[in-house]
């Protein structure tokens, strides 16, 4: 069982599905670890991008005027910039700056030329619903740089089966299928038959394609994560110094609802961390940084390393 170290994040995007683990150093010794790193949640980034370097190193766009993007995507130093719509225009700019790019969207509402404008990010996940007739359309974006996925969501009479042997046979990286978040809707259970379709997607996995099911397929939705003192959540927003994100021409530290839902932010009010927020999107990241922080204070000279395991190839 071999072990590799990185310092930087590996640019090998099947990297994505292993769990390294992420170790602190001081003075050249190990000196801490945590297992628990998300590299898919944060690809094409991961921790070693956020503790390397201090300030904002990404950003949200989720509906903006051109000229705003541009003037943010500018000002950005060596980040990730995340999509929430494609924009061909916007993502040739944030990779021209040097940027990582992801895109998440809803494949009905893809156009040819925001299609084309795919092909220059480096992570894009398509939600599709049981409409996916024009999946074809995506035959192109798959290729060695981009890691491509299918994102389907349990309980909304998808094909699971067929949409899987698209997606593989188009050279999709990965089929995800999710749950959607509760919001006023009741929480049903989810058919048998149903979950043995899912959970019957995985006989379709090769090493060029795999299949993320959820953990839980007991109810139809997830249920939010809510911060609560029993479960020792941190209350500060101490990640949001990484994130900014940008909706309405307007700055926002996050992008749960209750936060977009208030006036607007500026950069100055980015610096007060939001307080008593009901739902968090971040409630991983803070318990994270939050923890890597109480602990690197204990120690001189620190860096950081991801540790892959090889399993002896």
């Amino acid at each position: 069982m071999n072990k590799k170290i990185f310092f930087k994040t590996p640019e090998d995007k099947f990297r994505v599905f292993q769990k390294p683990k992420l170790i602190m150093f001081s003075e050249g010794s190990e000196v801490e670890s945590w297992a628990n790193t998300q590299p898919l949640y944060f690809y094409p980034f991961s921790w070693l991008d956020y503790l390397s370097e201090e300030g904002i190193r990404e950003l949200y766009i989720q509906d903006v005027s051109l000229g705003f993007a541009e003037k943010e995507i500018n000002a950005l130093e060596n980040g990730r910039v995340h999509f929430e719509q494609p924009n061909k225009r916007l993502i040739k700019l944030a990779k021209e700056r040097g940027h990582k790019v992801s895109v998440i969207c809803d494949i009905e509402e893809l156009l040819p030329d925001q299609i084309e404008g795919l092909l220059f990010s480096d992570f894009v996940r398509i939600r599709v619903n049981k409409n996916y007739d024009n999946l074809l359309s995506l035959s192109g974006l798959p290729n060695e740089h981009v890691l491509s996925c299918i994102k389907v969501y349990v309980g909304e009479d998808c094909n699971y089966k067929d949409i899987a042997l698209q997606a593989r046979d188009m050279g999709f990286d990965f089929l995800h299928v999710a749950r959607r978040l509760i919001t006023n809707q009741e929480n049903s259970g989810i058919p048998e038959d149903e979950r043995n379709k899912i959970l019957e997607l995985c006989e379709f996995e090769t090493k060029q394609f795999r299949v993320l099911i959820p953990s839980s397929l007991e109810e139809r939705f997830a249920r939010r994560f809510l911060i609560t003192p029993e479960w020792g959540n941190v209350s500060s927003c101490v990640f949001s110094r990484y994130r900014l994100v940008l909706k309405g021409n307007s700055y926002y530290p996050c992008y749960t609802q209750q936060i977009l839902a208030q006036s607007r932010f500026t950069i100055e009010r980015i610096g007060n961390k939001p307080k008593n927020c009901l739902d968090c999107a971040c409630i991983y990241e803070n318990d994270m940084l939050y923890d890597i922080e109480t602990k690197m204070r204990r120690y001189k000279n620190t860096n950081f390393a991801l540790e892959y395991i090889e399993n002896g190839k």
